[in-house]
């Protein structure tokens, strides 16, 4: 079952960053093979929708998400508009009791995202802050130690891009006492790899970079293709105190004859699947 997948960090940190991109629209040269909006995710391996996408003018409006047996969808994801037509907050719902459970403010600065979220149950809040290049993530956190209590750390993401294409994403968590005992560390480094084909949701990311930022970066719960093209595959590598782990993950892509665009993907390592996706997609308004 998908579920929101928040980034964590320490009670009460102190994050520092560098540095943003608009929600506003986009030019519209974007040929007109690519001009398609998505419409539903689903997962093969048993028939649900994982993700269904409501635009109005071709701006995203809500994604619903966990969709049960019976049809209904467990959660829905808001997109808060304001009149300059930034991306003002993402609201997290419970359908089941139309209750907010997150709520994810955005603030814009120059060359910078900063995400400030809370959940309804609690009064503390988390604050994230990304340095942003052409409308793409490019850094999170501070590479600086950051002192909390007795406790010092570090937390950093960087991402790297190539062609339109992210193609690592790289984690680095560290932490130790002031009198330097219990010291961990942990690395996390994904790479990804492409195909030439166009990525079907490039023209809904143009029309509203917001999308891409809080979907597939921020938030992480959108497993789609993270540049210009499609996955053919990716690899992680683990490194926590000392003990290393790696696997590499093989994408089988079939595409639309319509579009040229994914229409199913699995994602394969040694030990199953990691999904099994259809997309489906509709032509702009």
């Amino acid at each position: 079952m998908k579920k929101r997948m928040m980034l964590k960090m320490a009670a009460g940190a102190a994050i520092l960053a560098v540095v943003i991109t608009s929600c506003g629209k986009n030019n519209d040269n974007t040929p007109f093979v690519q001009q398609y909006l998505p419409q539903t995710v689903i997962d093969n391996d048993n028939g649900r929708v994982q993700d269904s996408f409501v635009f109005k003018n071709n701006i995203i409006q809500s994604v619903y998400t966990n969709q049960a047996a019976d049809g209904s969808y467990g959660y829905r994801y808001s997109f808060v508009y304001g009149t300059d037509g930034k991306c003002k907050k993402v609201e997290y719902v419970n359908i089941k009791n139309n209750q907010v459970e997150y709520i994810d403010s955005v603030a814009y600065g120059t060359d910078k995202i900063t995400m400030i979220s809370k959940s309804a149950d609690n009064p503390n809040s988390n604050t994230n802050v990304y340095a942003m290049k052409n409308n793409q993530a490019m850094f999170e956190g501070s590479k600086d130690s950051v002192t909390n209590g007795n406790t010092k750390y570090v937390e950093y993401t960087e991402f790297t891009f190539s062609g339109g294409n992210l193609t690592t994403r790289n984690s680095v968590y560290g932490y130790r006492n002031l009198d330097g005992s219990n010291k961990n560390s942990y690395i996390n480094t994904y790479n990804y790899f492409y195909d030439n084909k166009p990525n079907g949701f490039q023209y809904a990311f143009e029309k509203n970079p917001f999308l891409y930022f809080y979907m597939v970066t921020y938030d992480g719960f959108l497993d789609v293709p993270l540049g210009v093209g499609n996955y053919t595959k990716y690899t992680y590598n683990d490194f926590s105190n000392g003990n290393t782990s790696s696997n590499t993950y093989q994408a089988t892509n079939t595409y639309s004859t319509e579009t040229g665009f994914l229409l199913t993907q699995k994602l394969t390592d040694g030990d199953g699947d990691q999904w099994n996706l259809k997309f489906n997609f509709r032509k702009a308004d």
